[in-house]
């Protein structure tokens, strides 16, 4: 019997971590979308020739969501972290870019087959023992992940490297950071205590009536010698940041808002328009793989429940 492909032995191993349905999605499974749009800054038109660095404004249709693929977790779990922004720019004409960010700049796994095997240590128990093998999975698995007072009080950061490319043909390699205009704010453990268990999802309607979420998009610039491939290996924070627009959130969204089967949408690492490039990371063709394929087992999934 031949062997199965990585990426659904991924999206198989993920859910026998987290739990086996078709329609939900494998990792992230909890999330709610977001309306906003995007507005880019000069410094963004002069490093990437990429539309929505080029254009006075970008809808965006965002997603936060909790770690894991249980789709009924608590947003006080500490499973629930680390958190995920995903942000699709609505560029026209069918044109879509996606940015996808964690609440951590860590990663357990360089590879594919690396990311593979993390979960089948945790689907088997056996964490401890993988990580005596495997000593640069140990940051992500040792890091203190605090709970934040509301979605828009933590940074979000790309664990992969992209390439940028502007007009005249320079580039630059650069990971992204979604930073919070309202600081970085998180809760103790007493207020984490008395906070209800849907309480991120329960108070963003208010939070975004006392105004916008406000993010700004920075990217960290790599320097000669800084490594591309490896998500593992972080770059010095000396590295120069460039600020690269303002990101404001308005509302949750509405079912007018979204596409007949909302879970369909498929959010994806590989940027798909000119000016941005994938490094040579192979998390990312891993990634971009696993989220199509989990889309369209989710897609399948939700027209034999219509039929």
């Amino acid at each position: 019997m031949a062997d199965k492909p990585l990426h659904l032995d991924l999206i198989d191993t993920l859910k026998d971590v987290s739990v086996r349905v078709d329609h939900v999605r494998p990792s992230h499974a909890k999330g709610v979308f977001v309306i906003g749009s995007f507005t880019p800054s000069k410094e963004a038109k002069q490093l990437s020739t990429a539309p929505h660095f080029n254009s006075p404004a970008t809808p965006v249709l965002a997603r936060f969501s909790l770690f894991t693929g249980i789709p009924d977790l608590p947003s006080n779990d500490p499973q629930a972290n680390p958190h995920g922004l995903a942000v699709r720019f609505l560029i026209g004409d069918g044109v879509k870019s996606d940015i996808v960010c964690h609440s951590t700049p860590l990663f357990p796994a360089s590879t594919g087959e690396g990311v593979l095997g993390v979960f089948k240590a945790l689907r088997d128990n056996n964490v401890e023992e993988y990580l005596s093998t495997h000593p640069e999975a140990i940051p992500f698995f040792t890091e203190d992940r605090k709970t934040p007072k509301h979605w828009g009080t933590q940074t979000f950061y790309s664990i992969n490297a992209f390439k940028f490319i502007n007009a005249e043909g320079k580039s630059v390699f650069i990971r992204y950071r979604w930073v919070p205009m309202a600081g970085r704010h998180f809760l103790t453990d007493d207020e984490l205590a008395a906070k209800g268990a849907n309480f991120l999802f329960d108070e963003l309607p208010e939070a975004l009536a006392q105004g916008p979420i406000i993010f700004k998009l920075v990217a960290q610039v790599a320097e000669e010698g800084d490594i591309t491939g490896d998500c593992t290996q972080r770059w010095p924070e000396d590295r120069k940041l460039v600020e690269l627009g303002e990101l404001k959130l308005t509302r949750v969204a509405e079912k007018k808002d979204l596409p007949p089967q909302k879970e369909t949408i498929m959010y994806n690492v590989i940027p798909g328009v000119q000016g941005i490039e994938p490094s040579d990371d192979p998390i990312i063709a891993t990634r971009g793989t696993v989220y199509t394929a989990s889309g369209q087992t989710r897609r399948q999934a939700e027209i034999e429940a219509e039929a």
